[in-house]
């Protein structure tokens, strides 16, 4: 054997006799395991290596096990070269079946479709074009429904109970996601008449017959279960003081009854649990607790969320049992419609397949299952035959089975006794993509232990030992997954099997400690608040320099450590494509390399654009918007003024084309125009559109891209290569279209439209760096990879529950939930299928997203740190506390709006978690628990992530890699290396800006300046809000500090000495046009009044010279503010003054201030603008020639003034 095998390990490779289901934990080594079994049954049995069929589920994975294979044969051939079988094998071994699912389901139906009258020279076809195939025929479906409706029809009932708007789209996606789903059933049309069943409700008296009203009552059950459990507890504690037990004893008694009759209720029937609520608090005695506090805190807290809970509970059963039927049975036209619909759409869509000589990978399924499976479940006699093909079938990522796929692999096997499935139900990551984690789960839980099954039973092994992570990850995945993943919340539990078990030698090291960062994000200065992703997003490049420039030590493979480098880094993300350009800004800020895949959207892109525009006018040049598009493009460049409205321009001067025709169409425009450029462009529109109906799609593209010279325009730019790639994805677009049958421009350009109005993202090359940074993933992306440090960041994400609220709910095993319409009132109200099915689909997105966060845990080989950043700051974790615990209740954890709230839950009960508990200002009982190693916990200050890092943060990049020149390398190459080593001598001055403004000065002290360079990467331009938004929403707190400010600036100071005055005032303002109607409104006159109430203002009011909003520019020498600059360098001083006046002793500086602080920040807040008042009074000085004796902040949060 090549390599040594853990016990279970050998137990995998060895176990005979039965079917054998494998749940094997991330780095645990299956694959190793299952190329070790096929081998070791090669060699130890004599099989050949083709009498296997080995599933996977990408074609990468496939390529990949298959190169294991060959790479292990080849290892035993060196060994043993003279044995022939395994020469044998490694001929073999590429005829061997290791494939996709699909790619078995094709090879199968080409050897034997003709039993199903289907041409073996089928055609796949791509998403893109089913889709097309898809519309037309739901389109000529609902034509000739509409030709023959009639009022009172089960299509007109459909219409309009489900139908939106002033078209059909809303309908044609119901249909059309129904239908996509139905997929995963081995027969769909046989399905979806056994659900028209359940709502004919035949034989229903209560809703608690229905699988919809069994479900809620089970669940419901469950729930009272529980908190009757919870009382119990309460009621137990009692007696441990007289009080106590006289104040709760008999309330607890009072709702522990009645909780017991609600569970027996949920039993009965709906009705019957109904009948037991709402369930009753009686009102608790006043005595004074004095022996047990502690116990009295827990009493009131349990029944305080009890009754919170109950009374949310209480809401599903509002409506009787016949109400609820009546509303089922009132849907049943419309849902009889609606799967008679989706029928008739599945036999037109099949048609214009066939018709095309197409199937789709639906089709490679469910025709397959046709073949193997007899309409009584039982295998056919071709699947007997075909299994008789392989002495044993593998199945690999089990875990993301369909009902549809399974049943193809059980009818390939012999009764499932050569089944070999190995999987992470912990894993299963595809939900969206029909995968079903409970047909793992159920083997799961019926197989029996190996150690245990007999001859021909099936069983079960667990392989629970990582071989690639450090002991401090695998335990703090543990903790977390202990204390959040249940049955009835993950829907199976984390127990000691499913635990992870460190398998790698690596010695213990606090360094490596799993770090927990609650980043506070609710800071905000004067300025617009900044995004809280940015913050996470600067906190997390902030990390990562501290690693790389720190020299974090990794393991170099080879037993030894070497410092952390940027490529072995990652940073995980749900949704990386909405939040990609907040990393890229703030990795770019710190000077971190970065790549990213799926960086935007394909039919986002300029390029793509402005082909597609070329493309439009070249089918139909008199379509403004895309023939403008080209035109402004960097293809042609025509200017915005030469394009626009301008009076003034003549057409013969090549003025404003729009101007000139300002009656025509864009196109007519052009060619009145007299402009050179003009001419020059319709002659090569012209040349383009001759003979371009004689070209394919793919042809003309080429030649737009020769003839425009499209792929050297845009290659030059920025991202050149990214630009050419999409350009090319665009031709070889058009190259599959032509593929597939399809002709003509337009029908192309109907192609993509389709696509993108479908929501089509196809995906776009890296927009990071190639190679050697900080990879920027998707946690779907990183599945099957690891990591040596793993950064998995916006884990405060709020949980999507947008599928709960579509018009028409799906499931695959309840089926529909409806709404019920009341046509005459124009009201929808949810049914009782529609109630049960969110539930579901809830409580199956909560238990996806936990498995999405045990596989972004367990990436990380050495070093994990999770990231959550809380807009609330401390407040988020103070609500947080009252239900933190270890383990967290299943009903808790339901109730949460985000994965970081599931981490933070048991955070704040561990030992460690000290600063969370501290930040929220609350204790957290600690329990007597197993918490593995210690955390590294913090409760990080976002406030310095509102801004760009100051240069002097930001590490320099060092030098290349390379061999370093020797002092010892001769005269020759020393003189060389002192001129490639030669600095120019005024670098430091040429880099010094020319311009200095004030408000740059604030809170920079001179002494950290010294490292700082003085040149700035340029600001993102910030757009200002919109009018209309602040009309409706009201103003930004910087939009406010504005509008108080322009107050200060244009309002009479004579008439300031009451509130009403200075209300006038403002209304003054607002109707010469001053200040806007929502400025005026967002400004306090009380905060004025009190300002000239004050000393300072009296001071003001009194003084002989008054000046505001004082601009002045002033030459300075650069040293006094950039201590690298030359004695003679200076630099342009400019600023506004707010406020300043004289007295008889000098000069007073008033600068006025809208920062929120309070009164234990204001002295440090006033310090942070030390320096720019400083320049204030410099300049002042410098003009007047007079002294500023006093420099003041005004504060309106506090009305207090702090001189500095």
């Amino acid at each position: 054997m090549a390599f040594s095998l853990t016990s279970e390990q050998q137990a995998t490779v060895d176990n005979r006799g039965g079917g054998l289901l494998v749940s094997a934990a991330a780095g645990s080594g299956k694959t190793r395991v299952l190329v070790e079994r096929l081998l070791a049954r090669v060699e130890g049995e004599g099989l050949d290596i083709d009498r296997f069929l080995v599933i996977t589920y990408t074609k990468a994975a496939a390529a990949e096990l298959r190169g294991r294979i060959v790479e292990e044969l080849s290892a035993r051939l060196a060994e043993r070269p003279t044995d022939a079988h395994l020469r044998r094998q490694a001929t073999l071994v590429y005829k061997a079946q290791i494939s996709t699912v699909h790619a078995f389901c094709a090879q199968l139906l080409r050897e034997c479709g003709h039993l199903l009258e289907l041409d073996p020279d089928f055609r796949l076809c791509d998403e893109g074009e089913a889709g097309i195939l898809m519309l037309r025929a739901l389109n000529d479906v609902l034509d000739r429904r509409y030709e023959d409706i009639a009022e009172g029809s089960d299509f007109a009932r459909l219409v309009d109970t489900m139908s939106a708007g002033r078209d059909d789209s809303r309908l044609m996606q119901i249909v059309l996601d129904i239908r996509g789903r139905v997929q995963a059933h081995p027969n769909p049309a046989a399905w979806l008449d056994g659900q028209e069943r359940a709502f004919a409700l035949e034989g229903v008296d209560d809703p608690g017959e229905t699988p919809w009203g069994r479900l809620l009552l089970d669940d419901a059950g469950r729930q009272g279960a529980y908190w009757r459990d919870k009382i119990a507890q309460a009621l137990e504690l009692c007696p441990c003081d007289a009080n106590l037990d006289a104040n709760y004893a008999p309330s607890l008694s009072a709702t522990l009854a009645a909780l017991d009759a609600f569970v027996e209720g949920t039993r009965r029937g709906w009705d019957a649990a109904r009948a037991a609520l709402p369930i009753p608090f009686p009102t608790a005695g006043r005595k004074k607790i004095v022996d047990c506090p502690d116990a009295a805190e827990q009493v009131k807290a349990i029944r305080s969320t009890c009754k919170k809970r109950m009374e949310k509970l209480g809401e599903w059963f509002e409506d009787c049992g016949a109400d609820l039927l009546e509303d089922l049975r009132a849907v049943h036209p419309a849902v009889r419609g609606l799967f008679a619909l989706v029928k008739d759409f599945e036999g037109a869509y099949a048609a214009e397949k066939a018709r095309r000589g197409m199937v789709d990978f639906a089709d490679l399924e469910h025709m397959a299952v046709r073949l193997l499976v007899g309409e009584d479940g039982a295998p056919t006699e071709l699947a007997r035959q075909w299994s008789a093909r392989y002495d044993e079938i593998m199945v690999d990522e089990y875990q993301d089975t369909n009902e549809v796929q399974n049943a193809i692999f059980t009818a390939l096997s012999r009764n499932g006794t050569n089944l070999f499935l190995v999987g992470d139900v912990k894993q299963s990551i595809y939900r969206f993509r029909l995968a079903d984690p409970t047909i793992f789960l159920g083997k799961y839980r019926a197989f029996a232990d190996y150690t245990r099954a007999a001859e021909g039973e099936e069983r079960r092994l667990i392989l629970s030992r990582n071989f690639r992570s450090r002991p401090e990850v695998l335990e703090g995945a543990n903790f977390v997954f202990r204390n959040v993943m249940s049955a009835d919340f993950g829907e199976m539990d984390y127990t000691a099997d499913e635990a992870l078990y460190p398998g790698a030698p690596f010695p213990p090291d606090g360094r490596y400690a799993v770090e927990l960062d609650a980043v506070d994000a609710s800071a905000e200065g004067e300025e617009e608040k900044t995004a809280r992703d940015l913050i996470e997003a600067r906190f997390a490049a902030k990390r990562i320099r501290a690693l790389v420039d720190g020299g974090f030590p990794v393991s170099d493979g080879e037993g030894g450590e070497r410092p952390v480098r940027p490529a072995d880094i990652v940073i995980l993300l749900r949704s990386p494509n909405t939040v990609l350009h907040h990393y890229a800004r703030a990795l770019g800020e710190r000077g971190i390399p970065w790549e990213a895949e799926g960086g935007g959207d394909f039919f986002a892109a300029t390029e793509v654009n402005v082909a597609l525009s070329l493309l439009q006018i070249v089918d139909n040049p008199r379509q403004d918007v895309p023939l403008i598009s080209v035109l402004r493009s960097p293809v042609y460049g025509f200017s915005a003024d030469r394009l626009a409205r301008r009076p003034g321009f003549s057409p013969a001067r090549g003025g404003a084309l729009r101007a000139a025709s300002p009656d025509t169409d864009f196109y007519a425009a052009l060619a009145a125009d007299g402009g050179e450029d003009s001419r020059a462009f319709l002659a090569e529109l012209d040349e383009l559109r001759f003979g371009a109906g004689e070209l394919s799609s793919h042809e003309l593209l080429w030649q737009l891209y020769d003839r425009t010279n499209l792929l050297g325009v845009f290659g030059a730019m920025d991202r050149g290569e990214e630009r050419q790639s999409n350009l090319l994805t665009l031709a070889e677009l058009a190259r599959r279209f032509e593929g597939a049958g399809h002709k003509g421009l337009f029908g192309f350009l109907s192609y993509l439209t389709r696509l993108r109005e479908n929501g089509a993202k196809l995906a776009l090359p890296a927009p990071g760096r190639e190679g050697g940074g900080v990879r920027i993933l998707s946690i779907h992306k990183s599945k099957g990879l690891e990591f040596p440090v793993v950064l998995l960041c916006g884990l405060a994400r709020r949980l999507n529950r947008e599928d709960m609220s579509r018009p028409i709910l799906f499931h695959p095993k309840l089926g529909v939930g409806p709404k019920r319409l009341d046509v005459e009132r124009g009201m929808e109200y949810p049914t009782l299928a529609r109630r049960a099915v969110a539930r579901k689909l809830e409580l199956e997105m909560m238990a996806e997203e936990l498995r999405l966060l045990y596989v972004a845990m367990t990436r990380a080989k050495e070093k994990l740190i999770l990231s959550v950043a809380l807009t609330g700051g401390a407040r988020d974790l103070e609500k947080l506390a009252p239900d933190a615990a270890c383990p967290v209740e299943p009903q808790v954890l339901a109730g949460c709006q985000s994965v970081g709230q599931w981490v933070l839950l048991p955070a704040l009960a561990r030992p460690d978690g000290e600063a969370l508990r501290r930040a929220a200002g609350v204790q957290v009982p600690v329990p007597a628990a197993d918490f593995g190693p210690a955390w590294d916990i913090r409760f990080v200050d976002g406030v310095e992530f509102q801004a760009e890092p100051e240069e002097s943060a930001i590490s320099p990049a060092g030098p290349p890699d390379g061999e370093m020149i020797s002092a010892g390398a001769g005269e020759e190459t020393a003189a060389l290396a002192a001129r490639l080593a030669w600095h120019y001598p005024h670098g430091a001055e040429v880099e010094l800006p020319s311009k200095l403004t004030a408000t740059q000065l604030k809170g920079r002290a001179l002494d950290e300046e010294v490292a700082e360079a003085a040149v700035r990467p340029p600001r993102p331009i910030r757009l200002g809000r919109p009018r209309f938004a602040a009309e409706e929403f009201g103003l930004t707190p910087a939009q406010k500090g504005t509008a108080l400010h322009l107050v200060m600036q244009y309002i009479d100071f004579e008439r300031t000495e009451r509130v009403e005055q200075v209300r006038a005032e403002i209304a003054r303002l607002v109707e010469r046009a001053f200040l806007t109607p929502q400025q005026g409104e967002a400004v306090d006159p009380a905060k004025i009044a009190a300002f000239f109430a004050s000393p300072l203002g009296r001071e003001l009011m009194a003084s002989t010279s008054l000046r505001r909003e004082f601009k002045f520019s002033i030459l300075v020498p650069a040293a006094d503010y950039y201590p690298q600059a030359g004695a003679e360098e200076q630099v342009l001083l400019q600023g506004v003054v707010d406020c300043c006046f004289e007295t008889l002793e000098g000069i007073t500086v008033v600068d006025f201030k809208t920062d929120r602080v309070d009164r234990r920040s204001v002295a440090a807040r006033a310090e942070e603008y030390r320096p720019q008042l400083a320049a204030y009074s410099r300049a002042l000085e410098e003009i007047t020639g007079k002294p500023v004796i006093r420099r003041c902040l005004w504060f309106f949060a506090l009305d207090q003034a702090v001189d500095v």
